[in-house]
């Protein structure tokens, strides 16, 4: 496993439209793509899967990758999360 740390910095958390996007980031993955936080695991690419973290802000969150061929996909849900899911003002 290959694994990049995080956490949720935009006001609203883990919803919805986030969870879909990286779902979709996650669609053309070779092996299998992890987000972990509060000791759950869950599948990357199932945006129900997802939710179910209930990452509020603040919350630490582990993207993990089975693949080293999936690095990119890991570097861009790590930028995603650290960019606040696009949704905060700079």
């Amino acid at each position: 496993m290959i694994t990049r740390r995080t956490s949720v910095k935009n006001e609203l958390g883990m919803h919805a439209r986030p969870a879909s996007k990286i779902a979709q980031m996650v669609d053309s993955a070779q092996s299998g793509v992890w987000l972990c936080a509060n000791s759950t695991k869950v599948d990357a690419a199932s945006i129900i899967d997802i939710l179910t973290l209930c990452a509020v802000k603040g919350t630490k969150i582990v993207i993990e990758i089975e693949n080293q061929e999936d690095m990119m996909i890991l570097e861009r849900i790590f930028d995603f999360f650290e960019a606040g899911f696009g949704e905060i003002e700079r």
